[in-house]
């Protein structure tokens, strides 16, 4: 670095003033007539300085006086750098150690330095899912077995949300699952308000603490998987739903509550399979297994499991209304199996298709009211979707897939998700007229792939 310095003259004492003509020196001849030099020292320059002083007579300091005083700033200043140097280089081994046992905290901090993608990407990946088929054999397990070997792998699921103050009160609980050695964890995606965005903090039933990330979630099957920076957990195994039969006993186990009834165990029976619940999203693509088994809130996320230990399901909701007991619903373990692969590969479930709008169901009351045929009235149109170009606008009332009509959301669904993206189908469409008569048309329609970023949570609205 070059930096600029403004010369001053420093007056000095020393000895008698040397006049002016007296100051040219020869410092060769100095060199060569000092008898007192050592013979082996070396002579690095024998030309001839001349030195023309200014008239102003100038006094010659003596440099012997000062050299005790330099060597004593010297030692000073090598002292001051070796403390500082030494200071941090403790400092850095303090940090070294201090982020070598807290992960997620580096982990965070990288994410948010490399970008929300960055740390997306760097969490997908492939999980070793633990799947058996269910025993042949009739040595069924005690609850007490079943509870010693599935407690540790049932975590507490907490939520804040992600604009909080870093003192906040969580926005939800529920209960997740441990699916995978390496950290993954299965919960519902309401548990994790249908989003990527809030901090996650999970919590083992040894009460110990970790940070985790949502890698994907999915509404259609209320599915969600956090990712947690944190190797060797108790992992649970999953059973074959498809061989879960009614009156068979269940337990589920999770947080009632939330975290002051953490790893609490119920026991009951599967009460019915293949329920079409219709208090669920209604998006929802799950056929779910019933069951008297007590699920409270909190209990969101955890397991139903088979008296073999095998979780078949996944606790996702309650009928909870007035003088109503034992009517929960788990989503059954293939589909979670198959979810849970999608999202932890791809951050979403691959092959659904969506139709880019915003829509809700016209039921028969409403059309007899309104005097228009029953179907999905089309309430909002993304900017990615192609039904404008079709002719399709808002307002309008979609009363046929090919040649089947709409005569509730579960038809709707089950026609639509037939198909796969990139597909072409007919909607038949009712549009009533202000100023004309109302007609009916029909318009062909590109499908759409549903990546996930479009399932937005909106009042009575749900993007396709």
């Amino acid at each position: 670095m070059n930096e600029n310095f403004d010369e001053k003259t420093e007056e000095k004492t020393g000895p008698d003033p040397v006049k002016p003509e007296e100051m040219q020196i020869d410092i060769s001849e100095r060199i060569q007539d000092n008898s007192n030099l050592d013979k082996d020292r070396d002579i690095f320059s024998t030309r001839k300085i001349e030195f023309n002083m200014p008239e102003k007579e100038i006094p010659i300091a003596q440099p012997e006086e000062k050299a005790p005083e330099n060597k004593k700033k010297m030692k000073t200043f090598l002292s001051a750098i070796t403390g500082i140097l030494a200071f941090l280089v403790m400092a850095l081994i303090i940090c070294i150690v201090y982020f070598l046992n807290n992960k997620s905290l580096l982990s965070s901090i990288s994410g948010s330095l490399s970008g929300s993608s960055d740390t997306q990407n760097s969490q997908l990946g492939e999980a070793k899912i633990k799947y058996e088929p269910k025993p042949t054999d009739e040595n069924q397990l005690s609850a007490e077995t079943i509870y010693e070997k599935l407690a540790p792998s049932v975590v507490g699921v907490v939520v804040y949300d992600a604009d909080a103050e870093i003192i906040s009160d969580p926005v939800s609980q529920g209960s997740g699952i441990i699916i995978d050695d390496q950290g993954y964890i299965i919960t519902n995606s309401h548990v994790v308000n249908n989003s990527k965005k809030n901090n996650i903090k999970i919590v083992t039933n040894t009460n110990e603490e970790f940070q985790g990330k949502v890698v994907g979630y999915d509404t259609r099957t209320d599915i969600a998987v956090i990712k947690c920076d944190k190797s060797g957990l108790s992992c649970a195994t999953l059973g074959d739903s498809d061989q879960v039969k009614v009156g068979e006993s269940v337990l589920a186990l999770g947080n009632p509550l939330g975290l002051d009834f953490a790893s609490t165990l119920t026991r009951g029976i599967v009460s019915a399979v293949n329920r079409s619940k219709s208090l669920a999203a209604s998006n929802s693509l799950v056929k779910y297994i019933q069951t008297d088994a007590a699920i409270n809130p909190g209990n969101s996320g955890g397991p139903l499991i088979n008296m073999y230990g095998q979780v078949i399901g996944i606790n996702s909701m309650k009928i909870g209304a007035a003088g109503l007991e034992g009517m929960g619903f788990a989503v059954p373990s293939n589909v979670v199996k198959t979810v849970v692969s999608d999202i932890i590969s791809k951050g979403y479930v691959s092959g659904r298709v969506r139709l880019g709008i915003g829509a809700k169901m016209i039921s028969n009351y409403q059309a007899q009211v309104c005097n228009v045929p029953v179907g999905i009235l089309v309430s909002k149109i993304y900017k990615d979707s192609n039904l404008p170009s079709s002719g399709i606008q808002t307002g309008d009332i979609i009363t046929k897939i090919g040649d089947t009509a709409i005569t509730n959301l579960d038809v709707f669904y089950g026609e639509l998700y037939k198909h796969k993206p990139g597909e072409t189908i007919t909607l038949s469409v009712f549009r009533t007229s202000a100023t004309a008569s109302s007609r009916t048309f029909d318009a062909s329609v590109v499908l759409l792939e549903d990546r996930g970023e479009t399932q937005e949570k909106e009042d009575e609205m749900h993007s396709r």
